[in-house]
């Protein structure tokens, strides 16, 4: 059962455009949005930038929270911190709900009492999936595991706040952290052969390249809802053939399988390629390549394969 929480009251719709200069910052959660975010405020010579990991800011707890992040006196807010372990939702849908929607409705809180906006991150796992085409903006959700549902209240909560806006991206990989790419490399290093699914389809998206993009969109976007994602899509069964051709890993260590074979608790769908016309119309520029992204991953993670 999803647990009950508080319905935040309406605010018409007014955000305009969020320019960072001379603005004071906090990122809550140090996963890789987070880490790369930082990095990118920090290049940017941002005026104010504060990065607060789990315990130092607790998004459950609003107390905590607010002890932390009142002083900073932040004008926005990036709101990463989550629990993604998609699996480890289904087993736990209690914990999912208590840190993606209630902690969520805790940041929103605290940014309408000190008057910041919050830019909040979320997923494709919000929709179901579709055999072709894209999943624009305003296309109906329908999650169908309790990660891509908690994320999706957190989302609701997000939009009742007229200074948020709200950022879905997928298959986000960085150098560090826990991702797809480092767990099928660590796969490999311990000497078994790696099962991927080649029935599931994914759009890769680099961290460094996404803190990028969504500082540009945050300086001028004019809507509730964005979709930002990597340029390229393929069944991750591929994706994996790139990144060991650009390791010179050998390809047979992969072994191609199905989405059912595997029998994880988590349903994902098959096939959730996020639209990216919103983002687009305000003449900004895909990311760069997937071969770009993954040369750049290799170089940062050094993996001893």
């Amino acid at each position: 059962m999803q647990p009950t929480i508080a319905v935040i009251a309406t605010l018409p719709y007014n955000k305009g455009a969020m320019p960072l200069s001379r603005e004071t910052v906090v990122i809550l959660g140090s996963g890789q949005i987070g880490r790369a975010l930082h990095r990118e405020l920090v290049q940017r010579e941002c005026a104010g930038c504060t990065l607060l990991a789990h315990d130092e800011a607790d998004v459950t707890d609003i107390e905590s929270l607010r002890d932390s992040v009142a002083p900073l006196e932040p004008t926005i807010i990036f709101h990463t911190a989550a629990f993604t372990k998609v699996n480890e939702c289904e087993r736990n849908p209690g914990l999912a709900f208590a840190i993606n929607a209630r902690g969520t409705a805790n940041v929103v809180e605290l940014a309408r009492d000190i008057g910041a906006r919050v830019v909040y991150f979320s997923t494709d796992y919000v929709f179901p999936g579709k055999a072709a085409g894209t999943c624009d903006e305003d296309d109906p959700p329908q999650p169908l595991n309790v990660y891509g549902a908690s994320k999706l209240k957190g989302e609701e909560i997000a939009g009742e706040y007229d200074g948020s806006i709200v950022v879905r991206t997928a298959e986000v990989f960085a150098a560090t952290g826990r991702n797809f790419p480092l767990a099928i490399l660590a796969k490999y290093r311990e000497g078994q052969k790696v099962p991927v699914v080649n029935d599931e389809y994914a759009t890769p998206t680099y961290a460094p390249h996404f803190a990028s993009a969504v500082l540009d969109l945050v300086a001028v976007a004019e809507h509730p809802i964005y979709h930002l994602r990597g340029p390229e899509e393929l069944t991750y069964y591929d994706f994996a053939q790139r990144i060991f051709a650009a390791a010179g890993l050998p390809a047979n260590a992969l072994v191609a399988t199905t989405t059912e074979r595997l029998a994880l608790p988590a349903k994902r769908p098959m096939r959730a390629v996020l639209s990216m016309d919103r983002y687009l119309a305000h003449g900004l520029p895909s990311m760069p390549a997937l071969d770009e992204a993954i040369s750049d991953f290799l170089h940062r993670a050094h993996p001893s394969v």
